[in-house]
């Protein structure tokens, strides 16, 4: 006889019916993972619309930024 790794019943689920309790702690669950996957949506894409204001679209302000800091042959890249 093999064994196998996976569980024949998970801790999280149980095969009684749900209770009046039981529902609404499920409520406050299911609310919570969809505020967290709303407010990490949110941070994404402040992240990402930060990255296309901050960061320069030409390569001559990019070459003009490296050239105050560096020599302009270090910066010759393009």
């Amino acid at each position: 006889m093999t064994s196998s790794c996976l569980p024949l019943m998970s801790s999280r689920v149980s095969m009684l019916p749900r209770s009046a309790g039981n529902r609404s702690i499920d409520t406050s669950i299911g609310e919570s993972i969809a505020l967290r996957r709303l407010a990490a949506t949110l941070f994404a894409s402040v992240l990402v619309s930060a990255a296309f204001v901050l960061a320069p679209e030409q390569p001559e302000q990019q070459a003009s930024i490296c050239q105050q800091h560096h020599s302009a042959e270090a910066c010759r890249v393009w």
